[in-house]
């Protein structure tokens, strides 16, 4: 069984959805490049993401996937914080 959050009116499943229309893949990186991306949260990368899903006209993000890793090796060596919060999915529409 798979977990289902909402935020900002989007809905988040950790697994495949049935029933649900598929719009596009959708990935997000919180990359601010000299900002202090570590102490953002998984409430930014679902921010950013439900936007996307909205300005899509979808309500769902399905096989939601998140966390953090290092930057590319040109962050690392040019950026004050090399630690970068990630998500990725599938957008999509719920029917009813």
């Amino acid at each position: 069984m798979s977990i289902r959050t909402e935020f900002d009116g989007v809905f988040f499943d950790e697994g495949k959805v049935d029933g649900m229309i598929v719009v596009k893949d959708i990935s997000t990186q919180l990359n601010s490049r000299f900002g202090q991306d570590q102490l953002k949260s998984l409430r930014d990368v679902k921010k950013a993401m439900a936007a996307v899903a909205r300005e899509n006209d979808c309500n769902i993000v399905s096989s939601f996937k998140y966390g953090q890793r290092n930057g590319s090796i040109w962050q690392q060596l040019w950026s004050v914080d090399n630690v970068l919060w990630y998500g990725s999915g599938a957008l999509g529409k719920l029917k009813g």
